[in-house]
């Protein structure tokens, strides 16, 4: 049931509104951008959503 398809989906909506609430954190009070701490929050994203297909597709083989 968890198929290469759901995993794309899935992956693709977590980066896009990952990156939608992301983005302002990034931002100060001035409004400039800090850029390497927005690509820090995506890696961590990122990161999250990995363990989370890892646990997923753990739990489903066993």
């Amino acid at each position: 049931m968890w198929d290469t398809k759901r995993q794309i989906i899935w992956l693709t909506t977590g980066v896009v509104l990952g990156t939608f609430f992301l983005y302002p954190l990034a931002r100060d009070e001035v409004g400039v951008t800090d850029w390497s701490y927005f690509a820090q929050l995506e890696l961590l994203l990122l990161a999250v959503i990995g363990v989370m297909f890892y646990v997923y597709s753990k739990k489903n083989r066993g």
